[in-house]
């Protein structure tokens, strides 16, 4: 056999209802034995712990529930409302907060209109003055002193 036991294989050991191919691995492989070994020991403790605790007398299992009655009677309750309180304060700190960081500037609206014969003399001043041959030279001249005059009159 190569390697070490499948689970299902290790499931079948510890149950004792092995094949012979995995208890003739468990006889070559003290690590495998090993690890079945430590599973049975622990199962068979708990098994123990469990039949000593099932033979205890009824008088022991009323102490144990008027100890534990006990307890929790004089245990503070912690009232649930505190904590929605608490929860609601800190969803609406975080909301408020997540408002003010993301609120952006309002945009002043202007009241006044363009006039499109503005906003047409603009785009050809624009135009003229990105990579102007040399022949409209006198035309930027031109449109830089309207446009200056206009800028001073308003």
């Amino acid at each position: 056999m190569n390697g070490h036991l499948s689970e299902e294989q290790w499931v079948a050991a510890v149950l004792r209802q092995s094949d012979e191919a995995t208890a003739k691995h468990l006889g070559e492989c003290s690590i495998c034995l090993r690890e079945v070994a430590s599973f049975n020991s622990a199962a068979g403790a708990a098994r123990e712990q469990a039949r000593s605790a099932i033979a205890q007398p009824e008088i022991f299992w009323r102490r144990q529930r008027e100890r534990i009655s006990s307890r929790l009677a004089t245990r503070a309750f912690v009232h649930p409302w505190k904590r929605w309180a608490w929860a609601i304060a800190t969803v609406v700190l975080i909301l408020l907060a997540s408002t003010l960081i993301s609120r952006n500037e309002p945009r002043v609206q202007s009241t006044e209109e363009t006039d499109p014969d503005d906003a047409l003399l603009l785009s050809v001043q624009q135009s003229i003055q990105s990579d102007l041959p040399r022949a409209l030279g006198p035309a930027a001249l031109l449109t830089r002193e309207m446009s200056r005059r206009a800028t001073t009159q308003k």
